[in-house]
């Protein structure tokens, strides 16, 4: 009787300390929400950030890298904003080529406007991020080192240490806006 009572005692106490422990952890319903909250209303109005660098794809079109300034933190809005391939900045904006964006400290916005190697991961208008899952984000990264070939009759991304500038599977060169 004993051994019966110490076990459900001890089943009930576990069970507690579970129960307790998944709490802690509970999200709040409106998370997503929250997290939107913290970007600007109309998600695709980037006109008033610098524009840094355009960079291109040779299969994924145009990209244009900007910032906006830095708020009472110091944080500054980073956006990658498809355009049109050539000539003039052109904003090309449809289901297919969205505007991405992240918060970035103040070291952060220092490396990219730099522009040598930076690299984060960066949301959608439609982003919620849970307990570490990015929901399929993607990451942005760039390296504008612009190495040498390692042969005279291929290019550098054929390097055995190729660096290039990478976002969503593709490679891009990247260089300053004027």
């Amino acid at each position: 009787m004993r051994t019966t009572a110490s076990s459900l005692l001890t089943a009930a106490l576990l069970l507690a300390i579970l129960a307790a422990t998944d709490a802690a952890f509970a999200v709040a319903a409106d998370v997503c929400e929250q997290q939107r909250a913290l970007y600007p209303k109309d998600w695709n109005d980037v006109l008033k950030a610098k524009a840094l660098f355009r960079c291109q794809s040779h299969y994924e079109g145009a990209l244009l890298v900007s910032i906006g300034p830095p708020d009472e933190t110091g944080r500054s809005l980073m956006n990658l904003v498809p355009i049109e391939p050539e000539g003039e900045i052109k904003l090309k904006l449809d289901d297919e080529h969205a505007v991405h964006r992240i918060w970035l400290d103040a070291d952060q916005a220092r490396r990219l406007q730099e522009g040598d190697y930076f690299a984060t991961v960066v949301r959608t208008q439609e982003s919620c991020w849970i307990r570490g899952d990015l929901s399929g984000d993607p990451v942005f990264f760039m390296d504008n080192a612009n190495p040498q070939p390692d042969s005279p009759d291929g290019s550098a991304f054929y390097n055995k240490a190729p660096r290039t500038s990478v976002f969503k599977g593709a490679t891009y060169t990247c260089e300053p806006v004027k």
